[in-house]
C-alpha cells in the first residue's frame, strides 16, 4: 500500500513537472512518542508507549498542487486495533485558475464553510461565476474507520455531497447559502446479549442507516474594520426544524477597548431513524458577553461571561484573565446545571539563546463539584512542564512531561517527545 501511494505521487509530479517552468517540493516529517498509564478498570491498569510517524509533503508548480498528508502509529507494549495502518487523512490533486475561473480538487480532501465539514474521497469544484458571485460543489465517499488509502464499499450508502453559493457585493459583505447531505450505513456486528432468564446468547446487531440533510445561511459584514458581525442559521429538512442560529459581534471602541457579544441557539441534532428521536428533545440557548483593555503593546486584560438556558434550568461561566507577553493567568467558575467549579490556569513561555529554546509551565487548579448539592468538593492539579529546541529552523525538538492529580486519579503521568524536520526545494 505505502509502496502504491508513494508511486501514485512520483507519477504526478512527474506528469506535471512540465507545467510550469517554478516547481517546488516542500514537506514536514513528524517522529513522536507518548507514554501514559490508562485505567482498564477499578483496580488494574496498563502502562503504553506508542509512537507516530507523521508526513506532509507538497509538490506545486503555477497552477497544480499535489498534497499528501498522513501517519503510522503502533504501540511498543501492547498491540492495539488499528497499529501499523498508514493512515491517509489528505491525498489530493488540485488544479487552480482553469480559464481564470475553475479550481479543481480530486481525491481524499477535507471540506470546510457554512454547514459543510468533514473529509470525504472525491471531487470538489470551485468557479467564480462573477466578480461577486461564487460557487462550489463537492461530492464523494466516506472514509473508511480505519483511514486506510482506499474507497469505501457502498458509496450509494456512504457518501457526503453538498455544494455553498457565495454573494460578495463588496470587500465589507459576504453572504452565503450551502446545502449539505451526509448518509452513512455503519457495519453490523455480533454482541452478547441476555432474555429475561438471565440466559445469555449472541445477537447481531444492524445499525440503521443515518442521514443528515441539511441547509445553512451565513454572512459576514464588517463597518470601517471597527465592527465584525457574523451570523449563521442552520436548517434540517429532514425533521423540518432549526437546529442552530448564532450571532457574534466585535467592536472595537478605539485604541485601549472592545468588545465582543455573542447569542447561540441549539437543538439537539439527530439523523434519521435515529432512536433518541423518540425522546422529547431540549433546545438551550446561550448568550456571552466580553470585554477587552489592551494597556500596551504587551499586556492586556479581558472579562468573559455567559450564560446558558435550558428547558428547566441554567448555567452561569465566567473567565477573567491578564495577558503579559508570553505569560497568562486566568480565573474561572462554573455554576448551575453542569455543577459548581472555581479554577485557576497559569501558563509562561520565556525564549531563550535568540528563540532557540522555549521552555514552558502550565498549571491547573480547580475545585469542583459535580452535583451543588454536593457536601464536599473534588480538588483537582494538572500541570505540563516541557522545553522547545530549534537548533535550526528546519528542525525542532520538543519534550512535555503532565501530571494530573484527585481523589480519582491518585497520580496520572504522561510524557511526549516530538521531532519536526521541514524542508523546501525549488526548481526554476
Amino acid at each position: 500500500m505505502r509502496s502504491s501511494i508513494l508511486k501514485f505521487f512520483l507519477v504526478c509530479s512527474t506528469a506535471f513537472a512540465g507545467i510550469a517552468a517554478a516547481q517546488s517540493f516542500s514537506g514536514r516529517v513528524t517522529s513522536s512518542f507518548y507514554a501514559y498509564e490508562r485505567a482498564d478498570s477499578i483496580d488494574q491498569t496498563s502502562l503504553h508507549a506508542r509512537g507516530y510517524q507523521g508526513f506532509q509533503f507538497d509538490y506545486r508548480t503555477k497552477n497544480v498542487l499535489v498534497h499528501m498528508f498522513g501517519q503510522i502509529n503502533s504501540d511498543f507494549n501492547t498491540t492495539l486495533t488499528g497499529d501499523g495502518v498508514l493512515r491517509m487523512y489528505n491525498v489530493y490533486l488540485q488544479w487552480r485558475n482553469i480559464a481564470n475561473r475553475i479550481d479543481l480538487k480530486l481525491g481524499r480532501q477535507p471540506v470546510f464553510g457554512g454547514i459543510n465539514s468533514g473529509t470525504f474521497d472525491g471531487l470538489q469544484v470551485r468557479a467564480t461565476i462573477k466578480k461577486w458571485l461564487k460557487l462550489r460543489a463537492f461530492g464523494g465517499g466516506l472514509l473508511p474507520a480505519s483511514q486506510e488509502m482506499k474507497l469505501t464499499d457502498d458509496i450509494d450508502q456512504n457518501f457526503l455531497l453538498g455544494g455553498q453559493l457565495s454573494y460578495l457585493p463588496g470587500d465589507e459583505l459576504q453572504i452565503n447559502a450551502s446545502y449539505n447531505l451526509k448518509r452513512q450505513n455503519r457495519p453490523g456486528y455480533n454482541t452478547r446479549r441476555a432474555d429475561e432468564y438471565g440466559t445469555v446468547y449472541t445477537t447481531f446487531i444492524e445499525p440503521r442507516q443515518q442521514e443528515y440533510q441539511l441547509v445553512s445561511l451565513d454572512g459576514y459584514w464588517t463597518a470601517k474594520k471597527d465592527i465584525t458581525l457574523y451570523t449563521r442559521h442552520d436548517f434540517d429538512l429532514n425533521h423540518k426544524n432549526l437546529t442552530r442560529s448564532e450571532i457574534n459581534f466585535n467592536a472595537r471602541l478605539n485604541e485601549k477597548f472592545s468588545l465582543t457579544g455573542s447569542y447561540l441557539f441549539r437543538s439537539p441534532l439527530l439523523p434519521t431513524n435515529s432512536i433518541f428521536s423518540v425522546f422529547n428533545i431540549a433546545n438551550n440557548s446561550e448568550v456571552e458577553g466580553g470585554v477587552n483593555y489592551r494597556l500596551n503593546t504587551t499586556t492586556s486584560f479581558y472579562l468573559n461571561s455567559a450564560a446558558i438556558f435550558y428547558q428547566s434550568d441554567q448555567s452561569l461561566r465566567m473567565t477573567v484573565g491578564m495577558v503579559r507577553g508570553n505569560n497568562s493567568v486566568q480565573y474561572f467558575l462554573r455554576r448551575g446545571y453542569a455543577g459548581v467549579m472555581d479554577g485557576v490556569n497559569l501558563s509562561s513561555y520565556y525564549p531563550m539563546m535568540d528563540g532557540k529554546i522555549l521552555p514552558n509551565l502550565l498549571v491547573s487548579w480547580a475545585k469542583y463539584k459535580i452535583d451543588a448539592t454536593d457536601a464536599e468538593s473534588v480538588n483537582l492539579f494538572s500541570g505540563g512542564l516541557g522545553i522547545t529546541y530549534k537548533p535550526r529552523r528546519s528542525v525542532s525538538i520538543s519534550s512535555q512531561f503532565f501530571l494530573l492529580h484527585n481523589k480519582y486519579y491518585n497520580n496520572d503521568y504522561r510524557f511526549v517527545v516530538r521531532l519536526q524536520y521541514w524542508f523546501f526545494v525549488r526548481q526554476s
